[in-house]
């Protein structure tokens, strides 16, 4: 059936095949790509669609063939049906604060410019669909994902999941698959005992996963400790300046057509570089307050993850915020019980911007809270799985990896895994009471269980890669990846 549809997170060449492919086998019109770097490659292809670049965004420029395109005026009622929106948006907007001085003015205002221009975009072009690759984690895109939400255009994108070149389709991030909740209830209920068949990539995942924390070490992390000097740590204030110097002359010599232009760039540049500053004095405080923890007594072990990230905002909802998650912890889990709360190992390093997102009041916060205590980045999550009574995580690989080392986990956000047996949804106090008793009065995990969830979501994915890096796994061609990706787009969506 012929659709009208407008691409989103078109960044990546295979994606604007994507929409060729499905544009000459399936009759769809893509009217509209929003991105970076492909402009070439898809006016091209579609000469008749929009390209908005995301520099173009930054600065307020309506792109051509929008000139037309009214923004639309915000009243009372639209602002409250987004009312949920609108606080993941500006904890979104912590992307966009590279020199700290982002206020709520700034990030209200931006809301609201979006907010006015993509109700424009979709009421002008009448869509029947909007395609994201991923969970929509810039500002316009989730600003144009939260609009269709309430206007009931329906979207789609992939889950991308921990299982090697599987990815499932859906039509929303917070939704999940239902194909896969039926197909595993199913399974449970009637083919539980009989033997699990894996490929051998998601076999070797899960006996990975069994080992230790090197061996299992998620393939993006992989290539992060090898490709950066010195595993990606920042260095002392000599290595900081240098790589600022040599960062700003690259940045004046940039022609690229999707960067903002000098002195923009260049101011951008020089304060993203200036951050490392910022990160090792977070670095720094972090140590202080980390002390060793006794892995004797009863804990849940509550794994923070990285911001800014797709996989903290806009995936944990409103626990984007993850002090929530631990204050709500360690309000609620017994009187005896502790809370070992570890960042992730990766936050301070060169090629995650923590001082954007992150702050020393927010560690000195979490220390304070009851019963919470920080666990220092020397532990491995693997050494505190296992000898606490259940792990806790917005959406993070640690929730995966602790139901597979056989320890039940709290999941305070969205993630891949949602429906997986020994995983506690958990959303609300009384979710979070609930999951607290059953787990405190010997809940144990089934691995079997485990195992066959991973084989319904094995036999309802994609086989191919939709984010960096992950093609260098090398599971499928480049155009194996099209083939495989513009099918499923169209089966999910027919």
């Amino acid at each position: 059936m012929s659709k009208k549809a407008i691409f989103a997170q078109t960044n990546k060449a295979y994606w604007v095949d994507v929409a060729a492919k499905l544009r000459d086998n399936y009759d769809w019109e893509i009217c509209y790509f929003i991105g970076s770097k492909q402009r070439e490659k898809v006016l091209k292809l579609f000469p008749n669609a929009v390209f908005h670049s995301k520099a173009e965004i930054r600065r307020n420029i309506v792109p051509d063939g929008c000139k037309a395109v009214k923004p639309s005026p915000l009243d009372k009622t639209l602002l409250s049906s987004l009312s949920y929106f609108e606080s993941i948006f500006l904890k979104l907007m912590d992307r966009q604060n590279y020199n700290g001085l982002l206020t709520y003015n700034d990030r209200i205002s931006w809301y609201h410019s979006q907010i006015m221009y993509w109700k424009g975009v979709l009421e002008h072009f009448r869509p029947d669909i909007v395609v994201y690759r991923l969970a929509p984690h810039v500002s316009h895109d989730y600003a144009l994902y939260a609009l269709c939400t309430i206007m009931d255009i329906p979207t789609f994108m992939f889950e991308r999941t921990s299982l090697p070149g599987c990815q499932y389709p859906v039509r929303s991030f917070e939704e999940g698959s239902e194909i896969i909740r039926r197909a595993y209830a199913e399974t449970l209920e009637t083919d539980n005992q009989k033997e699990v068949s894996l490929t051998s990539e998601t076999a070797s995942h899960l006996e990975n996963l069994s080992k230790t924390y090197d061996d299992a070490m998620p393939f993006y992390l992989k290539y992060y400790v090898k490709h950066y000097k010195k595993s990606g740590d920042i260095g002392g204030p000599v290595s900081i300046l240098f790589r600022v110097a040599k960062n700003l002359v690259k940045a004046s010599l940039d022609k690229r057509e999707d960067i903002d232009k000098v002195p923009n760039y260049i101011h951008k540049t020089y304060h993203e570089n200036m951050g490392h500053f910022k990160r090792k004095k977070l670095l720094s405080h972090y140590n202080t307050l980390a002390k060793p923890v006794n892995l004797s007594v009863p804990y849940v072990f509550v794994a923070l993850q990285c911001e800014p990230e797709r996989s903290t905002c806009p995936a944990g909802s409103v626990f984007g915020n993850q002090y929530l998650m631990v204050d709500m912890l360690s309000k609620l889990v017994p009187r005896d019980w502790k809370i070992y709360v570890k960042e992730h190992f990766a936050q301070f390093k060169v090629y995650q911007p923590a001082e954007r997102a992150k702050s020393l009041e927010l560690y000195s916060m979490i220390a304070s809270m009851p019963k919470v205590e920080l666990v220092p980045l020397t532990y491995t999550s693997f050494e505190l799985i296992d000898k606490a009574q259940a792990s806790a995580t917005v959406s993070g690989t640690v929730g995966w990896e602790s139901v597979v080392r056989g320890k039940p986990t709290l999941l305070f956000g969205h993630s891949w895994y949602n429906d997986c047996k020994g995983v506690f949804v958990t959303r609300t106090v009384e979710d979070c009471k609930k999951a607290i008793q059953e787990i405190e009065n010997g809940y144990t995990i089934n691995l079997n269980e485990v195992k066959r969830f991973a084989q319904i979501v094995e036999s309802c994915s994609v086989r191919g890669y939709i984010g960096k890096l992950y093609d260098l796994e090398n599971i499928v061609s480049y155009e194996e990846n099209v083939d495989n990706l513009a099918r499923a787009i169209h089966e999910f969506t027919s």
